[in-house]
């Protein structure tokens, strides 16, 4: 289980997240809502662990983040959580295949067999097959963000977080997307926590929160 307790930031004197606490059990589905400046991508990070919240704290399955050294949480960050953004940060030089296996290589030089099963596990339910040679510039921006979600799982996360992951897609590519989320739910049980403006991409959601002047309302 993710768990937050009394989380609260503030950049200077402003308040961005104010006491907010929720939890997220495993294969749940979780939507943040809210106007810009709520504080939806600000939680985000910091479940994410690229932030750190002013109070409150953070446990997920069981391991406080507050009791993890800026080495431990590096690995921690590789290890258990996968990450796809709005602007998908693909490595413009290195090829599909190249950018999935990338965070692999952080941890092993070579990869074993049941990395390589993950690998073509994932890229067959992604339907990227056909891409895996190319750079990032010859693909679209939904294959694009195909790659990204790939290279968010390759790990396999205990938490996938996506902040805005359709918002520079079309509405076909976006609700695209989604389906492969609730897929990804549904099949793999994995436990996705997604920020949005979009409120039809919430449909299958666990839970939905609405962020407004940093509070869950």
């Amino acid at each position: 289980m993710l768990e937050l307790k009394n989380i609260s930031k503030s950049y200077g004197t402003q308040l961005i997240l104010d006491n907010i606490s929720l939890q997220v059990k495993e294969s749940e589905m979780v939507s943040i809502l809210g106007p810009s400046g709520s504080g939806k991508s600000t939680l985000l990070q910091i479940i994410g662990m690229l932030m750190k919240a002013d109070a409150g704290s953070v446990n997920l399955d069981g391991l406080s983040y507050e009791s993890l050294t800026e080495k431990d949480q590096a690995s921690f960050r590789n290890q258990k959580l996968g990450f796809v953004f709005q602007f998908h940060n693909l490595l413009g030089e290195f090829t599909c295949e190249e950018n999935i296996k990338f965070p692999l290589y952080i941890k092993e030089t070579t990869l074993n067999e049941s990395d390589e099963a993950l690998f073509e596990k994932i890229i067959q339910t992604l339907g990227i097959q056909d891409i895996l040679k190319k750079l990032p510039s010859q693909i679209s921006g939904g294959e694009q963000q195909r790659v990204a979600v790939a290279r968010a799982l390759i790990n396999r996360p205990s938490l996938l977080l996506a902040d805005e992951p359709t918002g520079n897609l079309d509405n076909k590519n976006a609700e695209t997307l989604y389906a492969l989320f609730v897929e990804l739910k549904a099949v793999w049980e994995q436990r996705i926590i997604m920020v949005t403006h979009n409120e039809k991409l919430t449909s299958h959601s666990d839970q939905v929160i609405y962020l407004n002047s940093g509070r869950i309302e």
